[in-house]
Protein backbone atom coordinates (compact mmCIF):
# COMPACT_ATOMS: atom_id res chain seq x y z
CA UNK A 1 0.00 0.00 0.00
CA UNK A 2 1.53 3.53 -0.73
CA UNK A 3 -0.13 6.55 0.15
CA UNK A 4 1.24 10.28 -0.82
CA UNK A 5 1.16 13.11 1.97
CA UNK A 6 2.74 16.19 0.75
CA UNK A 7 6.27 15.52 0.25
CA UNK A 8 6.51 12.33 1.40
CA UNK A 9 5.60 8.67 0.42
CA UNK A 10 4.47 5.68 2.62
CA UNK A 11 4.99 2.28 1.86
CA UNK A 12 3.76 -0.85 4.02
CA UNK A 13 6.69 -3.31 3.60
CA UNK A 14 5.55 -7.27 4.02
CA UNK A 15 5.83 -9.35 7.02
CA UNK A 16 8.61 -11.83 5.05
CA UNK A 17 10.72 -9.52 3.46
CA UNK A 18 12.56 -11.45 0.91
CA UNK A 19 12.27 -14.56 -1.60
CA UNK A 20 9.08 -15.75 0.11
CA UNK A 21 7.15 -12.73 -1.15
CA UNK A 22 9.32 -11.72 -4.32
CA UNK A 23 6.19 -9.66 -5.67
CA UNK A 24 5.84 -7.77 -3.14
CA UNK A 25 9.73 -7.19 -2.37
CA UNK A 26 9.89 -5.61 -5.50
CA UNK A 27 6.66 -3.96 -6.45
CA UNK A 28 7.95 -1.86 -2.64
CA UNK A 29 11.08 -1.48 -4.41
CA UNK A 30 9.71 -0.05 -7.55
CA UNK A 31 7.63 2.66 -5.92
CA UNK A 32 10.26 3.82 -4.12
CA UNK A 33 12.67 4.36 -7.03
CA UNK A 34 9.66 6.17 -8.98
CA UNK A 35 8.79 8.14 -6.34
CA UNK A 36 10.04 11.55 -5.38
CA UNK A 37 10.68 13.05 -2.11
CA UNK A 38 11.03 11.27 1.20
CA UNK A 39 9.83 8.07 1.80
CA UNK A 40 8.45 6.00 5.16
CA UNK A 41 8.99 2.42 5.30
CA UNK A 42 5.81 1.41 7.72
CA UNK A 43 8.00 -1.90 9.51
CA UNK A 44 5.41 -2.97 11.75
CA UNK A 45 4.51 -5.81 10.01
CA UNK A 46 7.87 -6.93 9.49
CA UNK A 47 9.01 -10.08 10.93
CA UNK A 48 11.77 -11.48 9.03
CA UNK A 49 14.34 -10.75 6.55
CA UNK A 50 16.15 -12.95 4.15
CA UNK A 51 19.69 -11.98 2.24
CA UNK A 52 17.52 -11.26 -0.82
CA UNK A 53 15.45 -9.10 0.80
CA UNK A 54 18.33 -7.57 2.74
CA UNK A 55 20.37 -6.83 -0.20
CA UNK A 56 17.70 -5.70 -2.39
CA UNK A 57 16.25 -2.85 -0.35
CA UNK A 58 19.84 -1.95 0.90
CA UNK A 59 20.73 -1.88 -3.27
CA UNK A 60 17.24 0.20 -3.96
CA UNK A 61 18.25 2.79 -1.28
CA UNK A 62 21.40 3.32 -1.80
CA UNK A 63 20.42 3.78 -5.39
CA UNK A 64 18.45 6.81 -3.99
CA UNK A 65 18.85 10.75 -4.13
CA UNK A 66 21.09 10.91 -0.89
CA UNK A 67 18.54 13.94 -0.08
CA UNK A 68 15.73 12.38 0.03
CA UNK A 69 15.29 11.31 3.98
CA UNK A 70 14.36 7.46 4.28
CA UNK A 71 12.72 6.52 7.60
CA UNK A 72 11.86 2.86 8.91
CA UNK A 73 9.44 3.36 11.81
CA UNK A 74 8.09 0.72 14.12
CA UNK A 75 10.91 -1.74 12.91
CA UNK A 76 11.32 -4.47 16.02
CA UNK A 77 14.05 -4.33 18.54
CA UNK A 78 15.07 -7.92 17.36
CA UNK A 79 14.71 -7.48 13.55
CA UNK A 80 16.52 -4.23 14.13
CA UNK A 81 19.64 -5.87 15.94
CA UNK A 82 20.04 -8.72 12.84
CA UNK A 83 19.96 -6.37 10.25
CA UNK A 84 22.16 -4.00 12.22
CA UNK A 85 24.64 -7.35 12.64
CA UNK A 86 24.25 -7.73 8.84
CA UNK A 87 25.35 -4.26 8.37
CA UNK A 88 22.74 -3.48 6.70
CA UNK A 89 22.87 0.14 8.13
CA UNK A 90 26.28 0.85 7.43
CA UNK A 91 26.24 2.77 3.99
CA UNK A 92 23.01 3.70 4.66
CA UNK A 93 20.80 6.84 6.30
CA UNK A 94 18.09 5.38 7.87
CA UNK A 95 15.98 7.48 10.15
CA UNK A 96 13.72 6.46 13.05
CA UNK A 97 15.73 2.92 14.05
CA UNK A 98 17.45 2.75 17.51
CA UNK A 99 20.40 1.03 16.39
CA UNK A 100 22.17 -1.33 18.67
CA UNK A 101 25.28 0.79 20.87
CA UNK A 102 29.06 -0.93 21.05
CA UNK A 103 28.14 -4.35 20.07
CA UNK A 104 30.29 -7.14 21.16
CA UNK A 105 30.06 -9.21 17.86
CA UNK A 106 30.88 -12.79 18.16
CA UNK A 107 32.70 -14.59 15.15
CA UNK A 108 29.82 -16.30 12.89
CA UNK A 109 31.50 -16.84 9.80
CA UNK A 110 29.48 -20.58 10.13
CA UNK A 111 26.30 -19.07 9.84
CA UNK A 112 26.29 -16.08 7.79
CA UNK A 113 28.17 -13.32 5.67
CA UNK A 114 27.18 -9.90 6.46
CA UNK A 115 25.92 -7.67 3.29
CA UNK A 116 29.14 -6.98 1.47
CA UNK A 117 28.59 -3.76 -1.32
CA UNK A 118 31.41 -4.94 -4.53
CA UNK A 119 32.27 -2.00 -6.62
CA UNK A 120 35.27 -3.12 -8.19
CA UNK A 121 36.03 -6.44 -9.54
CA UNK A 122 39.61 -6.79 -7.70
CA UNK A 123 37.53 -7.74 -4.86
CA UNK A 124 35.37 -10.56 -6.56
CA UNK A 125 37.88 -13.02 -5.80
CA UNK A 126 38.25 -12.41 -1.90
CA UNK A 127 33.96 -12.06 -1.80
CA UNK A 128 33.74 -15.19 -3.37
CA UNK A 129 36.00 -17.15 -0.80
CA UNK A 130 34.43 -15.40 2.30
CA UNK A 131 30.88 -16.78 0.63
CA UNK A 132 32.58 -20.19 -0.10
CA UNK A 133 34.14 -20.12 3.45
CA UNK A 134 30.51 -19.12 5.21
CA UNK A 135 28.92 -22.08 3.26
CA UNK A 136 31.07 -24.85 3.59
CA UNK A 137 32.60 -24.02 7.56
CA UNK A 138 28.65 -24.51 8.16
CA UNK A 139 28.91 -27.91 6.01
CA UNK A 140 31.71 -29.44 8.34
CA UNK A 141 31.39 -27.86 11.33
CA UNK A 142 34.50 -26.28 11.73
CA UNK A 143 37.23 -23.72 9.93
CA UNK A 144 39.98 -24.96 7.24
CA UNK A 145 43.08 -26.45 9.07
CA UNK A 146 46.15 -23.88 8.07
CA UNK A 147 47.16 -24.93 4.24
CA UNK A 148 50.03 -28.08 4.80
CA UNK A 149 51.23 -29.60 1.21
CA UNK A 150 52.05 -32.81 3.18
CA UNK A 151 48.86 -33.14 4.93
CA UNK A 152 46.27 -30.74 2.60
CA UNK A 153 42.62 -30.75 4.52
CA UNK A 154 40.86 -32.49 1.61
CA UNK A 155 37.34 -32.93 3.33
CA UNK A 156 37.26 -28.79 3.51
CA UNK A 157 39.03 -27.79 -0.03
CA UNK A 158 36.53 -30.81 -1.96
CA UNK A 159 33.67 -28.21 -1.10
CA UNK A 160 35.43 -25.15 -1.04
CA UNK A 161 37.32 -25.06 -4.18
CA UNK A 162 34.25 -25.55 -6.52
CA UNK A 163 31.76 -23.34 -4.59
CA UNK A 164 34.67 -20.74 -4.62
CA UNK A 165 35.16 -21.32 -8.71
CA UNK A 166 31.42 -21.24 -9.59
CA UNK A 167 30.77 -18.00 -7.04
CA UNK A 168 33.78 -16.19 -8.05
CA UNK A 169 32.38 -16.30 -11.92
CA UNK A 170 28.88 -15.81 -10.56
CA UNK A 171 29.88 -12.01 -9.10
CA UNK A 172 32.62 -11.28 -11.67
CA UNK A 173 29.81 -11.68 -14.29
CA UNK A 174 27.14 -10.05 -12.47
CA UNK A 175 29.57 -6.53 -12.30
CA UNK A 176 30.80 -7.02 -15.40
CA UNK A 177 27.47 -7.45 -16.91
CA UNK A 178 25.78 -4.59 -14.93
CA UNK A 179 27.95 -1.86 -15.64
CA UNK A 180 27.07 -2.41 -19.42
CA UNK A 181 24.80 0.29 -21.46
CA UNK A 182 25.28 3.06 -19.09
CA UNK A 183 25.19 1.51 -16.07
CA UNK A 184 29.35 2.23 -15.59
CA UNK A 185 28.37 3.11 -11.59
CA UNK A 186 26.39 -0.14 -11.08
CA UNK A 187 27.41 -2.63 -7.85
CA UNK A 188 26.85 -5.52 -6.50
CA UNK A 189 25.73 -6.72 -3.12
CA UNK A 190 26.07 -9.99 -1.63
CA UNK A 191 24.87 -11.96 1.75
CA UNK A 192 24.68 -15.04 3.34
CA UNK A 193 23.04 -16.82 5.95
CA UNK A 194 22.54 -20.56 7.56
CA UNK A 195 18.90 -21.59 8.94
CA UNK A 196 17.81 -24.36 11.31
CA UNK A 197 15.23 -26.34 9.15
CA UNK A 198 13.39 -29.50 9.33
CA UNK A 199 15.42 -31.08 7.20
CA UNK A 200 18.54 -30.18 9.50
CA UNK A 201 19.81 -26.99 7.98
CA UNK A 202 20.16 -24.61 5.02
CA UNK A 203 22.00 -21.63 3.65
CA UNK A 204 20.68 -18.97 1.61
CA UNK A 205 23.02 -16.80 -0.47
CA UNK A 206 21.74 -13.72 -2.10
CA UNK A 207 23.72 -12.05 -5.42
CA UNK A 208 22.22 -8.19 -6.50
CA UNK A 209 23.34 -5.23 -8.44
CA UNK A 210 21.46 -2.07 -9.80
CA UNK A 211 22.93 -2.37 -12.92
CA UNK A 212 21.41 -2.82 -16.56
CA UNK A 213 19.55 -6.31 -16.59
CA UNK A 214 20.05 -9.28 -18.70
CA UNK A 215 17.67 -8.45 -21.68
CA UNK A 216 20.06 -5.14 -22.10
CA UNK A 217 23.24 -7.32 -22.19
CA UNK A 218 21.89 -10.31 -24.19
CA UNK A 219 19.49 -8.85 -26.61
CA UNK A 220 21.26 -9.17 -29.71
CA UNK A 221 22.78 -12.78 -28.29
CA UNK A 222 22.58 -15.56 -31.02
CA UNK A 223 20.31 -17.43 -28.27
CA UNK A 224 18.02 -15.55 -27.48
CA UNK A 225 14.87 -16.42 -29.22
CA UNK A 226 12.29 -14.42 -26.96
CA UNK A 227 13.26 -10.33 -26.88
CA UNK A 228 11.68 -10.37 -22.97
CA UNK A 229 13.12 -10.32 -19.55
CA UNK A 230 11.92 -13.67 -18.66
CA UNK A 231 13.19 -14.64 -22.36
CA UNK A 232 16.63 -13.14 -21.02
CA UNK A 233 16.81 -15.20 -17.95
CA UNK A 234 16.09 -18.00 -19.68
CA UNK A 235 18.92 -17.83 -21.91
CA UNK A 236 21.04 -16.33 -18.90
CA UNK A 237 20.52 -19.73 -17.27
CA UNK A 238 22.42 -21.62 -20.47
CA UNK A 239 26.31 -22.55 -20.11
CA UNK A 240 29.11 -20.05 -21.60
CA UNK A 241 26.16 -17.58 -22.71
CA UNK A 242 27.16 -14.92 -19.79
CA UNK A 243 30.90 -15.42 -20.42
CA UNK A 244 32.48 -12.08 -20.94
CA UNK A 245 34.13 -12.48 -24.77
CA UNK A 246 34.74 -9.11 -25.51
CA UNK A 247 36.68 -7.98 -22.05
CA UNK A 248 39.44 -10.06 -22.35
CA UNK A 249 42.57 -9.59 -24.83
CA UNK A 250 42.35 -11.23 -28.36
CA UNK A 251 38.61 -11.46 -28.18
CA UNK A 252 39.05 -14.25 -24.87
CA UNK A 253 36.47 -14.84 -21.95
CA UNK A 254 38.08 -13.78 -19.10
CA UNK A 255 35.68 -16.12 -17.03
CA UNK A 256 33.89 -19.20 -18.73
CA UNK A 257 30.61 -17.99 -18.28
CA UNK A 258 29.28 -20.55 -15.90
CA UNK A 259 28.42 -19.63 -12.34
CA UNK A 260 24.93 -19.25 -12.58
CA UNK A 261 24.44 -22.36 -14.40
CA UNK A 262 26.86 -23.98 -11.69
CA UNK A 263 24.65 -22.06 -8.82
CA UNK A 264 21.74 -23.14 -9.82
CA UNK A 265 22.38 -26.80 -10.38
CA UNK A 266 24.06 -26.96 -7.05
CA UNK A 267 20.99 -25.10 -5.23
CA UNK A 268 18.21 -27.79 -7.40
CA UNK A 269 20.83 -31.00 -6.86
CA UNK A 270 20.62 -29.99 -2.92
CA UNK A 271 16.55 -30.38 -3.02
CA UNK A 272 16.95 -26.16 -2.71
CA UNK A 273 15.48 -23.27 -4.70
CA UNK A 274 17.24 -20.40 -7.17
CA UNK A 275 14.93 -17.37 -7.67
CA UNK A 276 16.35 -15.06 -10.75
CA UNK A 277 14.70 -11.42 -11.04
CA UNK A 278 15.76 -8.81 -13.76
CA UNK A 279 13.60 -6.20 -15.40
CA UNK A 280 9.75 -7.56 -14.50
CA UNK A 281 10.30 -11.22 -15.05
CA UNK A 282 10.76 -13.80 -11.76
CA UNK A 283 12.33 -17.11 -13.18
CA UNK A 284 12.39 -20.14 -10.35
CA UNK A 285 14.33 -22.84 -10.55
CA UNK A 286 14.09 -25.90 -8.29
CA UNK A 287 14.54 -29.88 -8.54
CA UNK A 288 10.61 -30.32 -8.05
CA UNK A 289 9.57 -27.73 -11.18
CA UNK A 290 7.75 -29.03 -13.89
CA UNK A 291 9.46 -28.60 -17.42
CA UNK A 292 6.46 -25.90 -18.51
CA UNK A 293 8.26 -22.37 -19.46
CA UNK A 294 5.15 -21.17 -17.94
CA UNK A 295 5.53 -22.65 -14.38
CA UNK A 296 9.48 -21.54 -14.19
CA UNK A 297 8.44 -17.64 -15.58
CA UNK A 298 6.57 -15.14 -14.17
CA UNK A 299 6.02 -11.46 -14.66
CA UNK A 300 5.95 -9.18 -11.74
CA UNK A 301 3.93 -6.29 -10.70
CA UNK A 302 6.84 -4.12 -10.91
CA UNK A 303 10.51 -4.11 -12.41
CA UNK A 304 13.67 -4.30 -11.22
CA UNK A 305 16.55 -2.35 -12.66
CA UNK A 306 19.17 -5.20 -12.75
CA UNK A 307 19.44 -8.47 -11.28
CA UNK A 308 18.51 -10.35 -8.30
CA UNK A 309 19.71 -13.78 -7.27
CA UNK A 310 18.95 -15.78 -4.46
CA UNK A 311 19.52 -19.70 -3.84
CA UNK A 312 18.71 -22.02 -1.01
CA UNK A 313 21.08 -24.87 -0.63
CA UNK A 314 19.52 -27.83 1.59
CA UNK A 315 22.96 -28.21 3.54
CA UNK A 316 22.50 -31.70 4.57
CA UNK A 317 22.79 -32.73 0.74
CA UNK A 318 25.57 -30.31 -0.20
CA UNK A 319 28.72 -32.65 1.02
CA UNK A 320 27.01 -35.70 -1.47
CA UNK A 321 27.44 -33.92 -4.45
Amino acid sequence: MTLQKNNLVQLKMPETVGAASASALFELTAAMRDSTGDIELDCSEVRFFDPLGMTVLAAAIESLDRSRKITMPWLSRKTTSYLERMNFFERIDVHGVDLPQNRQRNDQRHRLLEITKLSDGESSETLAAQLANAIVVGIVGREARPTSFTNPDSEYDGHYVPLRYALSELIENALTHARRHGRSSASVWVACQHYKSAKGGKVQIAVVDNGCGFLSTLRTHEQLVEESHAGAILTALKPMVSCNRDIGPYALSVNEGVGLTTTVKIAKATGGVAQIVSGNALVTESSSEPIKRSDRARLLPASWDGVAISATFEQQNLPNL
